[in-house]
C-alpha cells in the first residue's frame, strides 16, 4: 500500500500546478520535471517500501479531477474553468500511467493539455 503521504504530496503539487496554468502560467515545463520526479520517487519508495506508489498517485489525481470541492468551486465558478482543471489533472494522471519514455525530457507523450482558453 502506497504511502497516504507520499500521495498527498504529489496530488497537491499537480494541483497547484493546475491553478497556476488556469492563472495563465506556462507550466508545461514545471509539470514535465514533476512528472520526472514523481517517477523517480515512486521507484525509490516502491524499492523500500511496497509497490503502487506511481498508480496510487495517477489514481488519485483521477479522483481529484472530478471532484467538484466547495473550496475550489467557490474560486472557479465558471464551468469552463472547472472543466480545464479536470482536463490538465487527467492529463497529468495519463503522463504517469504511460510506460516511462526512452528520452527523459519527454515524459509521456501527451499532448499538451487543454488549459488555455
Amino acid at each position: 500500500m502506497a504511502e497516504e503521504g507520499f500521495i498527498q504530496m504529489y496530488v497537491h503539487d499537480f494541483a497547484t500546478l493546475a491553478a497556476r496554468a488556469a492563472a495563465g502560467a506556462d507550466v508545461e515545463a514545471a509539470v514535465r520535471k514533476r512528472v520526472t520526479e514523481t517517477r523517480s520517487h515512486a521507484a525509490l519508495m516502491d524499492s523500500r517500501k511496497e509497490a503502487g506508489h506511481l498508480i496510487a498517485v495517477a489514481e488519485r489525481l483521477k479522483k481529484e479531477a472530478r471532484q467538484r470541492s466547495p473550496r475550489y468551486m467557490r474560486q472557479a465558478s465558471d464551468p469552463a474553468a472547472v472543466a480545464r482543471r479536470e482536463a490538465f489533472l487527467l492529463w497529468v494522471a495519463e503522463l504517469l500511467d504511460a510506460d516511462p519514455p526512452l528520452d527523459a525530457r519527454q515524459p509521456g507523450d501527451a499532448q499538451r493539455w487543454p488549459i488555455a482558453g
